[in-house]
């Protein structure tokens, strides 16, 4: 079962016919990696077992996320026969029309993709370190979901990007932080 990051608003505000920039989600999730690893202390060897593919829901047609999510995060393990080889990785899946419908100016979409890059690696870390556990209970995960807000918005609080205040402030009233 996928973890999802839910979004605000209803349905679509309007037709999308744009697509994320692969530079633009390069960026956002480099600086995610970088902010998750210094907040974790995350070594070398940590950073080895993070192994992840980021897809749009157009990549995985048959993985539809429902309407109000922005992103789902899947689970998979490597298939190696000796158990102390097998490894987590995870396939982070963005609704590019949902996330497209939310933003009106690229610094807004620029802070809205750190926020669900750096939302998704807290969660990646948290289930490597057994912090939390990818598998809980669905009656569990809302208030492993503020958890997560809550360090989220630690290690982004100190991001200068002028919007990086709306998205964090969108997700405090989802969360039901104030």
């Amino acid at each position: 079962m996928a973890w999802l990051l839910p979004g605000w608003g209803g349905p679509l505000s309007r037709g999308v016919d744009s697509s994320l920039e692969p530079r633009l989600l390069a960026e956002a999730s480099s600086l995610a990696e970088e902010l998750v690893g210094e907040a974790f202390c995350l070594t070398s060897r940590d950073l080895r077992f993070l192994q992840y593919e980021v897809f749009t829901e157009r990549d995985l047609p048959f993985f539809p996320l429902p309407d109000n999510a922005l992103a789902g995060l899947l689970r998979g393990e490597t298939r190696m026969l000796l158990p102390r080889k097998r490894r987590p990785f995870y396939w982070l899946l963005l609704s590019e029309k949902k996330i497209l419908s939310l933003t009106g100016e690229r610094d807004f979409l620029r802070a809205l993709l750190l926020y669900i890059f750096t939302h998704e690696f807290v969660h990646m870390v948290r289930f490597l370190r057994f912090a939390a556990s990818f598998w809980m209970p669905l009656e569990a995960r809302f208030e492993e979901e503020c958890r997560v807000h809550a360090v989220v918005r630690r290690i982004l609080h100190r991001v200068p990007e002028r919007e990086m205040i709306t998205v964090l402030d969108r997700f405090d009233e989802i969360y039901g932080r104030r």
